[in-house]
């Protein structure tokens, strides 16, 4: 037989082992001792015992369930230096207080006080009573002896940490009629949808007819700063700060600069008509902008450097342009208005199928939508209307064009395929060690497309969707727990809050130990009790 002491380590109790040569391995254990409530060190003395059978001796009777898992057996000692701990605290409390209370009491219910002196010497006495007070204190030290090591409970309190894993299946999404019915679990059906769309549309006109725009015109003067003279043809660009253009009358030499007496530079300066275009820089009708104040600084939008040593400036108020002018229809406003029409009434199509789509959903309580994949949604037989009545060049500041298109498309019913993933992805989950949180419908996507075909319309597709796991910590066959249990135990709350935190499965820890006063987990792995909290 070994011998266990209250200090041997898992180190001394294998060496002890690897010393015994006999057959059957007996190992006797004192009450309380760590290695009798710890898996992992069990299962070594286990191993270590090779095929001898092994039986261990204690009086400590809470990691039974532990031997069993382990197929180890034991014996429950009656050692009677060992004999209060086969009590609970209070079965041992009440059976040694009667005891001595019934001693008090037939000292202290004598009918003659004298008598009983005489009967109990005063030596005698004071002993018993000394003897009393010093049980009264063990018991308290019992008390909170048993109730540190064996009443103590932890309690765990974990979040688990939130994983985003993509799954992926294929399905075969085939058209089928209103009455037919899907057996094939990796089939879904298909349901075409057509709609004809009508919508009319008004238009603006860019054009405007020259002759009702009104110039402004008057009189400007040029300026040189270079040493030679500068030829301005007809018609040369000057403009003003706010992008209006006006174009000089005729053609214009201005005089070179000169010198004076103090070395100045004399710009050599031209007086010339100019006149505004309908126009301004940006493309925009001049209109009442081109009315300038006299003194204004025109540029010559031409020059790419030395703007400040050629320029003129406007001698007079210009005067006479104004905002009435009319607006007329241009060729380049039809062809526009027939690419934007047409890129109007597809988005109205599909805007009224999704809409159509969704009172459906409401109506029948279920969920399709547009299965979404390259060229699923077709558009046809689109014909605009009333173009025979536009002419370029006709005066009108709006035009109406009317158009009709035909789409075409195909619904599936995305709860049904969910449903179908969630099934496929809960049988491949391995030894129920994760759970599945949530699947975020809104991320599911056609990933890839294996191959297609028209009559009937179908595809075989790879279904792709995000999927929020958590670790299953409450699984009856996951392990893990007990050996987290194993790593926390009889450690310091904050220590094992720190290091469940470090756990990359977790992502938020609160321990709780009772009574209130302990701040250490307990040292009973089975009084460590783990909670899910899921935020």
């Amino acid at each position: 037989m070994i011998k266990i002491h209250k200090n041997d380590s898992i180190v001394d109790i294998i060496i002890k082992i690897k010393n015994n040569t006999e057959k059957e391995l007996i190992i006797e254990f004192p009450f309380g001792h760590p290695v009798l409530h710890n898996y992992t060190s069990l299962k070594i003395i286990k191993t270590k015992a090779a095929k001898r059978e092994l039986i261990i001796i204690t009086n400590d009777k809470t990691a039974k369930k532990i031997w069993k898992n382990l197929g180890i057996k034991y014996s429950i000692t009656d050692n009677p230096d060992l004999v209060e701990y086969n009590y609970t605290f209070l079965e041992y409390f009440l059976y040694t207080f009667k005891n001595y209370f019934r001693e008090i009491k037939d000292v202290f219910l004598q009918k003659n006080h004298d008598n009983v002196l005489s009967r109990y010497n005063k030596r005698y006495w004071n002993w018993k009573i000394w003897y009393f007070i010093t049980f009264i204190f063990f018991s308290l030290f019992l008390l909170i002896f048993i109730f540190y090591f064996a009443v103590n409970k932890t309690y765990i309190y974990i979040s688990p940490e939130i994983e985003v894993k993509t799954k992926a299946k294929n399905f075969v999404f085939t058209e089928m009629k209103e009455d037919e019915y899907v057996l094939d679990e990796n089939t879904i059906k298909l349901k075409k949808i057509e709609k004809v769309v009508s919508i009319n549309e008004k238009f603006w006109t860019s054009g405007i007819s020259e002759k009702t725009v009104s110039n402004s015109r008057w009189k400007i003067t040029l300026y040189n700063k270079f040493s030679d003279e500068i030829d301005l043809r007809e018609n040369t660009r000057v403009e003003s700060a706010s992008w209006v253009t006006f174009l000089i009358e005729w053609d214009v030499t201005i005089p070179a600069s000169s010198v004076s007496w103090s070395w100045e530079v004399i710009p050599g300066k031209i007086d010339a008509y100019a006149i505004s275009r309908s126009h301004d820089n940006t493309w925009k009708i001049s209109g009442s902008k081109a009315n300038i104040w006299s003194w204004t600084i025109l540029t010559l939008p031409w020059l790419k450097e030395d703007k400040d040593k050629i320029y003129a400036i406007s001698i007079t108020d210009f005067k006479w342009a104004n905002d009435n002018y009319t607006k007329i229809l241009t060729t380049e406003d039809i062809e526009n208005a027939k690419l934007l029409l047409r890129w109007k009434i597809e988005t109205e199509a599909l805007k009224q199928i999704k809409n159509d789509i969704n009172e459906s959903n409401k109506i029948n309580n279920v969920e399709f939508e547009i299965l979404w994949i390259d060229d699923i949604i077709k558009f046809s037989n689109f014909e605009i209307f009333w173009l025979e009545n536009l002419k370029p060049g006709q005066e009108t500041e709006k035009f109406e064009l009317w158009a009709t298109i035909k789409i075409s498309t195909y619904s599936y019913n995305k709860e049904l395929l969910i449903s179908k993933m969630r099934n496929d992805i809960s049988n491949n989950i391995i030894e129920d060690v994760e759970e599945i949180l949530e699947i975020n419908s809104s991320s599911l996507r056609i990933a890839n497309i294996l191959w297609t075909e028209n009559y009937p319309y179908s595809i075989k597709a790879t279904a792709q969707v995000e999927v929020l796991f958590i670790h299953n910590f409450l699984s009856k066959t996951n392990s893990y727990v007990e050996r987290l249990k194993t790593i926390v135990a009889w450690m310091d709350k904050e220590e094992a809050e720190k290091i469940l935190l470090n756990n990359s499965k977790i992502s938020n820890v609160k321990i709780e130990t009772k009574p209130f006063f302990i701040d250490n987990i307990s040292k009973i792995t089975d009084n460590i009790i783990f909670k899910v909290v899921r935020d």
